[in-house]
């Protein structure tokens, strides 16, 4: 119970991992202080915003730390944010880019309240939080309610102001222990970055943690360091003026206007920081479309290619289980058989100079005179119908057979550069085979969930509320209908969503994450998911003569093409046909990430294309940096 009725602390709020829509009954703040107070920190009164973020880092001290459980790693966990005190909505906003958080908020809590709402879910992690109401004054609380927190919960506490009430608590009962001294607005947000590693804790204890000497005797704060997660930042921090990038603003508008999009994300990290993360423009042309917000989703089109195919092949080829240079046959004669596909090497088909045919439209053969052919196509799901290609068809089960009987009866061409969406139906069929499973399910459950990418999934429509899902064509050619939740690529659909080549639907800051991952050569957030050596072999130019990675594009010889001119040669990505792009340049420590739906409501609409609006961002990220 909370002895003070000065504590600001009212209402209550669920808040479930994957759905945006959840249920809000956050109670109104006044805003966070934006003065500093302490003596020690005083000094930053008057300063710009980013060198008072970048001073107060350094002055934020880990007290307790069992077991290094910070900075927190795998994100796999369900968590819970108790709060008490003054407005923390920084602080949960700040947790909240990384993990979804049951929150508690009550004026006047009581012992049996909080047990009431920890019996509500199991909870791996508890982040409790106490803030200062007025300056750095934090009132006398109950102590005795923290008993409440069951003991297999890993409990991190942070105070925001005075230190003193440390010794209040049962500091035993805290696995660790972050004292962020006042309860600004600017330490709120900083903490939650050092509690997941996007920083690290250097301060040393000093005069003010004196009456704290009984409680930690040794008298020393711990360090922890970066463990290679994104920083979220400015580009003030990096010394890079914020009015160079204001071209970014003026394109991504343009796009807008001239009808290239209806909207778009744009982010932008430099040196493991996130310095540009801004959405324009709307979900989509209707009259009533909402703002397009961060933690919507697109689908991402071909970069599928890199943030799941390519990603999940360079994991299993870490692990001896997959190889660039064995053949087709050695892996899936099941499927090839010994002739001129089984021979495929695996090298050159990721290189995209196998011979194998550009694009195959698979749905023009299962239509009749307009409409679906019934005997491939059901608007139920029922026995024998089980994969769903759009709202109200499903796709006879039998029929992925024949796709790739129509890819084997296909003719096979010269081995030289030619791009193909066929490459990956292979890649597919192998990862799948040596997983045991779905690569959807492989993925999100050994990659995507330990990194803490919420917003990147396949089926997004088992994950997101369908109102943070762009849409994208009003496809009347095959399914009849605006695809709103189902991937645009038809071949991707006809195999039920998941697929090799296209089918993930993400945000911008979740891909950036995982270009972030390929530029720490696959390292993140103290996990490693694939070894430095082979990043190096999938990332470098192949062939002579051919400009493609395995499974990345690269510039081409004379610098360009899908990126822009002044992108390294050693840089890598992926483009998308839904007007997408993802982007890292390992030389310049460069993500760029852009994600639009320009195929709505029609993919004949190039725009996007003609008008270089994504290399000519990118352009104006490179002179900002220079």
């Amino acid at each position: 119970m909370i002895r003070s009725a000065a504590l600001i602390f009212s209402g209550l709020f669920f808040a479930f991992c994957m759905n945006p829509s959840r249920r809000n009954l956050t109670p109104t703040f006044p805003d966070a202080p934006t003065t500093w107070y302490s003596s020690d920190l005083d000094s930053l009164n008057g300063k710009a915003r980013h060198e008072q973020s970048l001073a107060y880092e350094k002055s934020i001290v880990v007290i307790a730390n069992k077991n290094n459980l910070l900075p927190l790693g795998n994100l796999d966990f369900k968590s819970a944010h108790i709060s008490i005190g003054g407005n923390p909505t920084v602080f949960h906003n700040g947790l909240d880019r990384y993990v979804s958080n049951d929150q508690l908020l009550r004026p006047n809590l009581h012992a049996h309240e909080l047990k009431e709402f920890m019996k509500q879910a199991e909870h791996d992690v508890v982040f409790v939080s106490i803030h200062a109401t007025k300056q750095t004054k934090i009132d006398s609380l109950d102590a005795t309610i923290f008993n409440e927190i069951p003991h297999h919960s890993k409990v991190i506490l942070c105070v925001f102001g005075d230190p003193s009430i440390i010794a209040q608590l049962p500091t035993k009962a805290f696995d660790a222990i972050i004292l962020a001294k006042e309860n600004h607005e600017i330490a709120q947000e900083r903490v939650s970055q050092l509690i997941f590693g996007s920083i690290g804790a250097t301060a040393k204890l000093g005069k003010e943690l004196r009456s704290l000497d009984q409680v930690f005797p040794n008298g020393q704060a711990i360090q922890t360091a970066s463990n290679g997660r994104l920083k979220f930042s400015s580009p003030e921090e990096i010394g890079v003026d914020s009015k160079k990038l204001t071209g970014i603003d003026l394109i991504a508008q343009e796009g807008i206007e001239k009808g290239a999009y209806p909207g778009c994300q744009v982010l932008v990290a430099v040196n493991d920081q996130i310095i540009w993360r801004k959405c324009y423009g709307k979900q989509s042309y209707d009259a009533n479309a909402t703002n397009v917000q961060n933690n919507d989703v697109y689908d991402i089109a071909s970069v599928t290619k890199i943030a799941a195919s390519t990603l999940l092949a360079m994991h299993l080829q870490s692990k001896g289980q997959y190889s660039l240079d064995k053949k087709l046959k050695e892996y899936i004669p099941e499927v090839t058989g010994d002739g001129p596909f089984g021979n495929i090497l695996i090298r050159d088909m990721m290189a995209h100079q196998a011979g194998l045919t550009p694009w195959i439209p698979f749905y023009k053969r299962t239509i009749q005179n307009g409409t679906w052919n019934t005997s491939i196509y059901s608007q139920e799901q029922k026995p024998g119908f089980e994969r769903q290609v759009a709202a109200g068809l499903y796709i006879n089960d039998a029929y992925m057979d024949s796709m790739y009987a129509q890819i084997l009866r296909s003719t096979l061409g010269p081995k030289k550069y030619e791009y193909s969406d066929l490459c990956y139906y292979f890649t597919q069929k192998i990862l799948e085979k040596q997983i045991g499973q779905k690569q959807n399910i492989y993925l999100e459950k050994q990659i995507y969930r330990p990194m803490g990418l919420r917003y990147m999934r396949y089926l997004p429509l088992e994950h997101f509320d369908k109102s943070h899902i762009i849409p994208t064509e009003n496809d009347q050619a095959f399914r009849k209908q605006l695809l709103h939740g189902f991937v645009h690529d038809p071949g991707a659909a006809m195999l039920g969503g998941v697929a090799g080549h296209a089918g993930i639907f993400a945000n911008a800051t979740d891909l950036a994450s995982v270009m972030q991952l390929f530029l720490n050569k696959g390292k993140y957030a103290g996990m490693e998911f694939f070894s430095e050596s082979v990043c190096n072999e999938y990332t470098k130019q192949q062939f002579a003569g051919n400009r493609r990675g395995a499974g990345f594009d690269r510039p081409n010889a004379s610098g360009g093409g899908t990126c822009d001119e002044l992108a390294s040669s050693q840089s890598f990505g992926h483009s998308g046909f839904t007007g997408t792009l993802a982007w890292a340049d390992p030389k310049n420590k460069v993500i760029f990430i852009f994600l639009s739906n320009r195929v709505n409501p029609s993919q004949d609409n190039w725009k996007i294309r003609d008008m270089n609006i994504r290399t000519r961002i990118q352009h104006v990220i490179y002179q900002s940096l220079q």
